[in-house]
């Protein structure tokens, strides 16, 4: 009887899996992914849809498509419960799945509630909802103070992660840099000036010092400001507040919001003390040899980075492959910041640094060819359906970077 794959989530992580499943297993495995929604997000084109008025149906594609361009199956529902001894997921309708082996691939839920007054004053770029609302509201938006940063992150302490207050902060530097030219087009950059917040003592906390000095000296020729060692407790008409006292005049809030785990998985008995999932480097749950994480959902996923996920997408499926006999080698965990800055007149910043992970790369990569970069891989990962370039693309990548 063929052993029951389950994939809990349809992102960057569930899908990576799910196609490294299907070159690994083919069909000696039955593959079922589980998610409550009927589309998945390209999430790095999200900023477009925000600041640049994109069409938001060019930052997902339906989830279907993917499952069946690989021949497996698709269970569109919310999951309300999972049994790990008994193998047993409990649907939020009523059913219930078996499974062999399941991969928790869920993403996190993200906390706007948590900051007073965002329903009416803040605004983000983190989802299909919140990206097309900024754009309405630029579109009306006549000048004033901006303001862009991220919500603390709090991890757990089972796994050998590392330590950092900012999830992300590649998103905010996205942000600021596109909005700047979006201000500066409309002609109001003059009353409009851009202020990045980041709840760490340093911005990009989570590269080296290069790659922060370069994109500090791009803030500083656009004119952003930056404060840091900021929690934003709310936000109103007029004004910013942070927790530890201060307030700034604000005519527009941009914040990414804390990342909070599913309730469902602390119910089902599943999460460390911060939530998250812990897993040994092959992915695999501490607790339970049969569950693994990707994603940001895993407590070992720090940064929370599309990049990340899919690595460890792939190592996850690795395992499971080797578990059922399979003779493939698992990848090692060498997880890397990578992620593409889009600026003004079609220039961009990449980003590739390992030395959060005791690597020696830390460096960037400015102009039209980063822009090109992102492009290119949002044309092939949209087309494709979720399938990552092939792995050598990012191999030349580094070797050219070592070069330069």
């Amino acid at each position: 009887m063929k052993k029951r794959i389950v994939i809990i989530g349809g992102g960057f992580g569930g899908i990576a899996t799910m196609y490294s499943l299907k070159k690994l297993m083919g069909h000696t495995a039955e593959v079922v992914l589980i998610d409550y929604r009927g589309n998945t997000l390209n999430k790095p084109r999200l900023p477009d849809v925000a600041i640049r008025g994109e069409n938001i149906e060019h930052a997902r594609f339906l989830m279907r498509d993917a499952v069946k361009k690989n021949g497996y199956l698709l269970i569109q529902e919310t999951v309300a419960k999972i049994d790990p001894k008994e193998k047993k997921i409990y649907l939020h309708e009523g059913g219930i799945e078996n499974y062999d082996y399941l991969v928790l691939a869920t993403g996190v839920e993200k906390h706007y509630k948590g900051i007073e007054g965002f329903t009416d004053y803040g605004y983000s770029v983190c989802d299909d909802i919140q990206a097309p609302r900024l754009w309405r509201k630029l579109q009306s938006f006549k000048g004033g103070p901006i303001f862009i940063g991220s919500m603390p992150y709090k991890s757990g302490n089972r796994v050998a992660a590392p330590k950092l207050l900012a999830p992300c902060e590649g998103p905010v530097g996205e942000v600021m840099f596109m909005l700047k030219e979006f201000i500066t087009k409309k002609g109001i950059a003059d009353s409009s000036p851009i202020t990045a917040f980041s709840p760490a003592k340093i911005f990009f906390e989570d590269v080296g010092d290069y790659v922060r000095q370069n994109v500090g000296n791009i803030m500083k020729e656009e004119g952003i400001g930056l404060i840091t060692e900021k929690t934003v407790l709310k936000v109103d008409a007029e004004n910013i507040y942070f927790k530890d006292g201060t307030s700034y005049p604000c005519a527009l809030a941009i914040i990414l919001p804390e990342y909070r785990p599913y309730e469902f998985l602390s119910e089902s008995g599943l999460t460390d003390d911060a939530g998250f999932i812990p897993t040994d480097e092959q992915m695999r749950h501490l607790d339970f040899p049969e569950i693994f994480a990707v994603g940001d959902i895993s407590a070992l996923s720090v940064p929370k980075l599309g990049h990340i996920a899919t690595l460890q997408g792939n190592i996850a499926a690795h395992t499971i492959a080797k578990d059922l006999g399979k003779a493939t080698a698992i990848p090692k965990f060498e997880p890397a910041i990578l992620c593409i800055m889009e600026r003004a007149n079609m220039n961009a910043t990449m980003i590739y640094s390992d030395v959060l992970f005791k690597g020696k790369m830390d460096t960037t990569l400015n102009g039209f060819a980063a822009y090109f970069m992102k492009w290119g891989f949002d044309f092939y990962y949209n087309f494709n359906r979720g399938k990552m370039p092939p792995a050598f693309t990012e191999d030349l990548l580094v070797k050219y970077l070592e070069k330069k």
